[in-house]
């Protein structure tokens, strides 16, 4: 009973409870249009209660996605700083765990935050975030891959575990971009898991892009039902949907783009399902001054909505897509929303015209909800 109280502790620290899975990508400064690593984290859990906030109180301020209650300042889901540090993390149940004796052994010191939480509120570049690693001296009691990029262009991957990490800096890995879903290479190669099928989706598809990477590509990776053994899901005559297949899923509950930019930190942030939902610019720069939309619940309660009508559950991980209807909401026209490199003047102006296209989409979206 006390290692599990222990363990549940530790999941909090990283704030990765309720998460069922994600899809992530990674993208150095030279494949970027930004001219600045790109993060991209599509977030699928079973906990959809989140919002995005602007957080002061350590040596750098940032705006993250977190948690809608009062544990909010403790735990992120995503996010970038001031300094333009950013990061994203994905589960994984693929690394080594400690032994009980090496987990007796550990300190049981309390740390204040998940450690995406720690990341963006004490680190300004990727090298300060491994030596904050590397000075814990307790047993995390969690594994997960992280990914972490800074305003200097340093981009990796950790995979951490109880008692140690990974990291794979993205210039090593190829083309100048890297993909995690739920499995980790530093882990057994045999027990990928069915999220090798996402990984190899993205992977695929990043690999066939020659160009830069722009943040409207993960949002489009984000509503694509391709797969890798199916093809286009949509126009499949499959009736059941394995819910590992396809980046969005009946566990969607958001996707963020975040752009590592020294100068204007900013991302691109859906908060619910990817299918019906806008992407909205958030800047650090503009502090509390965020688009109501995704600071509030508006756009989450719409996806609720979505959600329970475009899915149904029959077993295990197997759902009945409602393909009509999917159909329907991915032909509506978004609005034309621009992320500027360099924050508007007037962001009070600038989030009240995203709200009001926001609020034009919902009505678009609930009209088709309605017919089904």
């Amino acid at each position: 009973m006390r290692r599990f109280l222990l363990l549940l502790l530790a999941m909090l620290q990283i704030g990765v409870v309720s998460s069922l899975a994600c899809t992530s990508a990674i993208v150095s400064a030279s494949r970027s249009s930004e001219g600045a690593p790109l993060l991209w984290k599509h977030r699928d859990s079973s906990f959809s209660n989140t919002r995005v906030e602007y957080v002061e109180g350590g040596v750098y301020a940032y705006t993250a996605i977190v948690p809608n209650t009062k544990r909010w300042r403790t735990i992120v889901y995503a996010g970038i700083n001031e300094a333009g540090l950013g990061v994203i993390t994905t589960a994984t149940k693929h690394l080594p765990k400690a032994t009980p004796e090496e987990w007796e052994a550990c300190s049981r010191e309390r740390v204040k935050g998940s450690l995406s939480c720690r990341a963006l509120r004490n680190c300004a570049t990727v090298d300060e975030f491994e030596e904050m690693l590397k000075n814990e001296k307790r047993a995390r009691g969690f594994t997960s891959n992280l990914g972490i990029a800074d305003a200097s262009g340093a981009v990796a991957y950790f995979e951490i575990w109880d008692l140690g990490y990974c990291r794979y800096d993205v210039d090593e890995r190829g083309k100048g971009f890297d993909v995690r879903a739920n499995f980790s290479h530093a882990g057994n190669p045999d027990k990928k898991g069915a999220s090798e099928r996402r990984y190899s989706l993205i992977m695929r598809e990043m690999q066939s892009y020659e160009g830069c990477f722009e943040p409207r590509h993960f949002i489009e990776y984000s509503r694509s039902y391709n797969s890798v053994k199916y093809g286009d899901v949509l126009a499949s005559n499959e009736r059941y949907v394995c819910s590992n297949y396809t980046v969005p899923r009946a566990t969607t509950v958001g996707a963020f783009v975040i752009v590592c930019d020294g100068k204007n930190p900013r991302m691109l942030v859906m908060n619910g399902h990817s299918v019906s939902s806008l992407a909205v610019p958030v800047y650090v720069q503009a502090k509390g001054q965020i688009p109501q939309c995704v600071r509030g619940s508006a756009m989450r309660r719409l996806s609720e909505d979505f959600r329970q009508k475009a899915y149904r559950g029959v077993a295990n991980n197997l759902n009945i897509l409602n393909k009509p209807l999917v159909r329907k909401v991915l032909k509506i026209k978004h609005p034309k929303v621009s992320m500027p490199m360099t924050m508007p003047d007037d962001i009070r102006a600038f989030n009240a015209a995203i709200d009001k296209q926001f609020a034009k989409h919902e009505r678009r979206v609930r009209r088709v909800l309605a017919k089904f």
